[in-house]
Formats: C-alpha cells, structure tokens, sequence
C-alpha cells in the first residue's frame, strides 16, 4: 500500500463497502448477494454482517435471510442531516412552495455523481414519489440532475461517456446529443424540467442553488402530477421555484451580478 492507504483498516472498509450495497433499488441483499458484489466469498463477510447486526447498522429479516440497512443507520442520517446548514435555510423556503404551488418540493445535492435528496416537504400526496430523503437518482432524466449537469461541463462528460442513456420512462432521454442541447438552455432560463422523464405521470421543475463563490451547491424543484400543465402554464412552477431558490442562495452568501 502507499500514501495513507497503508492506514485503512481492511475489516472496516470491508464493512463500510458493504453498507454502501444496500439501499437505493436494491434495499435487502442475501449474505451470496453481498458477497457478489464486493467480489469475495459468503464465509469471508460472514463475521462482518453479523457485527454489523449486533450493531444495529444491519437488520436480517428471519423469513427470508436477507439484509437491509438498520435503524442506527437512520439515527445517524437524522444527525448529519439537522447539520447541515443548507438544509436549515431551504426547510422554510420549501415549505411555502409546497403550499403556493400544492406540489411536493424537494432539496437536493450531488453526490457521487448522482441526485441525493437531502429534504422534501409534502404538499400532494398523490405524485408518486414516496420516500425519496437520502435516495440517489440519475442525472440525466430528473430536473435537478439537469441543473447539476447544466453547470458541470465535466460531470456532463462522464454521464455521456458511456453513449446511449438509461430509458427510465417512455419520455426518457436516451441520446447524449439531445441532452447536451438542453443544458445551455437551463442555464439561460434559470431552470431545468423533466416531463415524465423520472416517473410517467410526473412533471418536475428545478433551479440552482448557489453559495457566495457563485458555485452550484444544491439545487430545488417542485413536483407535480404533469396533467397539471394541460391547465396551468409551465412558467407558473418554474418562477416559484426560481424564487425559492434564489432567496435560499441568498442565504447561502450568494451575491448576484448587476
């Protein structure tokens, strides 16, 4: 090993990767799956799971043998994210677009490469997104992503790599051309929107959110049932959401340029 990697503990990493497994489309793993996906033997991680299940990190459903992340790992996230600053300043802002707009809002970082929300605050029930707080998603078919990749010219490269895009939906977008053509686009506008991108039936507007070096560090969107716009024009959603996002970069120390 070299530099401060003869530093890590392996066992702990090991336990680490583990953890990082669970979640997201796959929320319970068997003890075979976990160990396919670290690439290594059930018996070498056996130990491990069950630490992490004395611990309360790991919960083992005793029908089916699987596991799925434990209630400590929820006590945690509650912790991490009451400190985060960002979170704070967004919460009151989210909320009274939620009620202006009877839509779900929702805040949202990137990290690692995809969408993770952060926060959401509830005001129509019957959009389809349930649990989304602490969830990744791609960029390429949601609104927020779109505002991440509109402000990234590296993070659009690595996301096109690949060439054709995963179809999520029907409306997905698929060809990396396409994409790149409606990031300058948001950038002009203010805002990005997917129209049942993400989810059939749902539309989504998003806006950046910037701190005081003019950086992009998060961003709001407004979700809505996307029958909604055959009554109520697009631009409806997306100044309210410009609004929100505006006043929390304000907060941020964000300073705009005359």
């Amino acid at each position: 090993m070299k530099g401060k990697d003869r530093y890590l503990n392996a066992s702990l990493a090991r336990a680490l990767t583990l953890l990082e497994c669970l979640g997201g489309d796959e929320p319970d793993l068997s003890l075979t799956e976990l160990a396919d996906r670290i690439g290594t033997a059930p018996g070498s991680i056996y130990s491990i799971t069950q630490t992490l299940e004395r611990f309360g990190y790991l919960e083992r459903d005793p029908a089916t043998k699987r596991y799925r992340l434990g209630l400590k790992i929820l006590v945690h996230a509650h912790s991490v994210l009451s400190s985060l600053d960002i979170r704070e300043q967004a919460r009151p802002v989210l909320k009274r677009m939620a009620r202006r707009l009877d839509a779900n809002t929702h805040l949202a970082v990137l990290y690692q490469g995809r969408v993770l929300y952060l926060d959401r605050e509830e005001a129509a029930p019957t959009v389809i997104i349930k649990s989304v707080i602490g969830r990744l998603v791609p960029l390429h078919c949601t609104a927020l992503g779109k505002v991440f990749l509109a402000y990234d010219p590296a993070l659009v490269k690595g996301v096109c790599k690949r060439g054709v895009l995963t179809a999520v939906t029907p409306w997905t977008i698929t060809e990396p051309a396409v994409l790149k053509e409606q990031l300058p686009r948001v950038v002009a506008a203010g805002y990005a929107a997917d129209l049942q991108e993400f989810h059939t039936g749902n539309a989504c507007v998003a806006a950046p959110v910037f701190d005081f070096r003019k950086t992009v560090v998060a961003a709001l969107s407004a979700s809505f049932i996307s029958s909604r716009l055959e009554r109520e024009p697009l631009d409806r959603f997306a100044s309210a959401v410009v609004e929100g996002a505006q006043e929390v970069s304000r907060a941020m120390g964000y300073v705009a340029l005359k």
